[in-house]
């Protein structure tokens, strides 16, 4: 499974979500810290602890607390070394989606129905500032524990095992 991949159709569904929720347009502020918060959160959304399928389970399952709240290791090193098929900056997400048949269509389906319930859950999440979504993140059992962690350990990152994700109770509203 090519992680990168699912991101880059992560990303169009983000950019799909935004359009919806402001009517249109290219515009958008859709920063890195800003999409690896919504990443978490359509990943976590549909984890639960007995059971094997979601996307943390499947796909996205490299999970560190850092300062900024969840980050996975994975894709923030594939923003970082311009390895996805969009350019996200500290501004915005730019770049054009071209369909692959290289991602499995249930890695597809998996990321549209945890968007489809992402949204649900809360519509507004989309139009939140990036600093709000870092401090919902930080509401998360996750995020304090294993952050103090390692500020325990004189570092700014610890991996969180997606059991802890996977159990917590999960909060999509500030």
């Amino acid at each position: 499974m090519n992680k990168t991949l699912a991101f880059d159709y992560f990303v169009y569904q983000l950019v799909d979500w935004y359009k919806e929720a402001y009517g249109g347009g290219i515009d958008n502020d859709l920063s890195t810290l800003k999409v690896l918060k919504l990443l978490f959160f359509t990943t976590a959304i549909g984890a639960k602890k007995d059971d094997n399928s979601s996307l943390l389970d499947s796909t996205f399952n490299n999970f560190y607390a850092l300062p900024y709240g969840h980050v996975e290791g994975d894709i923030y090193d594939d923003i970082k070394q311009k390895k996805t098929a969009y350019t996200i900056n500290n501004y915005s997400t730019t770049g054009i989606y071209t369909e692959t048949t290289e991602l499995a269509d249930e890695i597809k389906t998996k990321i549209s129905e945890s968007i489809a319930k992402l949204k649900s859950e809360n519509p507004d999440l989309i139009k939140m500032s990036s600093f709000d979504l870092v401090e919902l993140s930080h509401s998360w059992y996750s995020w304090r524990y294993y952050f103090n962690i390692a500020k325990s350990k004189g570092l700014y990152r610890e991996a969180i095992p997606k059991e802890v994700i996977k159990s917590e109770n999960k909060y999509f509203h500030i």
